[in-house]
């Protein structure tokens, strides 16, 4: 507020750009002084790929924090923009262990099943077999790098899909995914972190140049919240799955070398992101290797039956109240949240012109008097056919607002579904 850090609490209100200091205190009387007490401890903070790292410790770091990884040279820090690149931030919370999710966006395979006929995702038709390297020097406590590319991309002589996995939980990409013909070159860098057990956050950036004038421009035009909401469809798809996955081994006890069949055509990453887990895991809060695991890392589902398989997961999965894409995207992102609010408040705007529209319409038609005059029946010519429309208006926004609240659930669930 002002130009300073305010507490919500209270009001005390502080420099936050210098030193901390407490500026204002609404509760002291109008000639005393500021306790000297009264002041924040800075913490060093630096904003890369669109988030705010903050150190908290009272030593200096002996690391910094990820480099921006994208090579795409500087933008805005505040906007994340970019003259020659089109960048898209996302952000959603997903009910499973943040391992899963690393899994999740190292494993190129599933997307055209999982994501068929989605935009953003891909087309049954295309699944394949892909050409997976992990280069074996760079394996460490710090990740790994590898590459690659589909069967048919092979033969056409294409470059791979360069991918890097960075500790604890971020994921690189970048590459030219049509083709070394097409100017099309795309990245993202998918920053995967533990919130608590079995939940975790993703902080998603894409970028991509090489379009042509027009569909750069469809594109900048879209509204920013229905982008969102297709992202969150993405990643809906997958949550049923993975939490079902993510129950079974805790119901079975099995370790994931157990049961993973892992393709060298398919399941290169995942694999090598599973053993090292193996490697590394021991010296993290909890974690879930191809063959081992910590002993906690199944607590959060201790008192939660387990979840019939393909159900969307609509069920806090630390706590048993409903969650949904509302709870996991829509009150943490600004664009999506505004987005709403202004649907909102037009659907209600809508409301009340049928509303209007309905008595004005009713109140002249039944009098005989106001009928004999000609104003009158030009008025009911007008508002009679609005009435349908302001309807029509009304519903559609209405549906489009379910959008924000009701998670993505596959055709053959729905129709089998009772209840909830």
């Amino acid at each position: 507020r002002d130009g300073k850090l305010e507490c919500y609490y209270h009001g005390w209100q502080f420099d936050g750009e210098k030193d901390g200091e407490c500026n204002f205190i609404p509760q002291l009387e109008k000639d005393a002084q500021i306790p000297k007490a009264a002041c924040l401890k800075m913490r060093e903070c630096r904003t890369v790929e669109g988030i705010v790292w903050v150190w908290m410790g009272d030593e200096a770091p002996a690391v910094g924090p990820p480099e921006q990884g994208d090579g795409i040279g500087t933008m805005d820090p505040m906007t994340g923009k970019h003259e020659d690149y089109i960048i898209n931030d996302f952000q959603i919370d997903l009910p499973y262990d943040h391992s899963y999710l690393v899994e999740n966006l190292i494993d190129p395979a599933h997307i055209p099943i999982s994501h068929d006929a989605t935009p953003g995702g891909g087309k049954r038709e295309n699944a394949q077999a892909y050409e997976m390297i992990v280069d074996r020097n760079s394996i460490g406590p710090d990740g790994f790098t590898g590459r690659y590319r589909t069967a048919s991309q092979r033969e056409k002589g294409d470059d791979f899909i360069e991918v890097q996995y960075q500790a604890p939980g971020i994921i690189r990409q970048k590459g030219r995914p049509r083709g070394k013909d097409s100017p099309l070159r795309f990245g993202a860098a998918l920053h995967c972190m533990p919130l608590t057990l079995g939940r975790s956050r993703l902080l998603f950036r894409a970028y991509f140049t090489g379009l042509p004038p027009l569909a750069k421009l469809l594109i900048t035009m879209k509204p920013k919240f229905l982008g969102n909401l297709n992202s969150c469809k993405i990643l809906e798809q997958d949550a049923g799955l993975i939490t079902t996955q993510e129950d079974h081994f805790k119901r079975s006890k099995r370790s994931l070398r157990d049961d993973y069949i892992l393709l060298s055509s398919s399941d290169v990453f995942v694999k090598s992101y599973r053993q090292w887990l193996d490697k590394v895991g021991h010296g993290m809060p909890w974690f879930q290797g191809l063959a081992t695991r910590s002993s906690n890392v199944n607590d959060h589902l201790a008192e939660i039956p387990p979840s019939p398989p393909g159900l969307d997961p609509i069920h806090h999965r630390a706590g048993n109240y409903v969650e949904t894409r509302y709870h996991r995207h829509v009150m943490h992102c600004p664009t999506t949240r505004k987005a709403l609010a202004r649907i909102q408040t037009l659907k209600k705007g809508m409301l009340a012109l049928t509303v209007v529209f309905i008595t004005l319409s009713c109140g002249m038609a039944t009098s005989e008097q106001l009928l004999a005059r000609r104003v009158v029946k030009r008025m009911l010519k007008v508002m009679v056919p609005l009435i349908p429309v302001s309807s029509l208006v009304a519903a559609g926004l209405h549906k489009l607002e379910q959008r924000f609240f009701v998670s993505f659930k596959r055709k053959n669930q729905m129709s089998t579904e009772i209840g909830l």
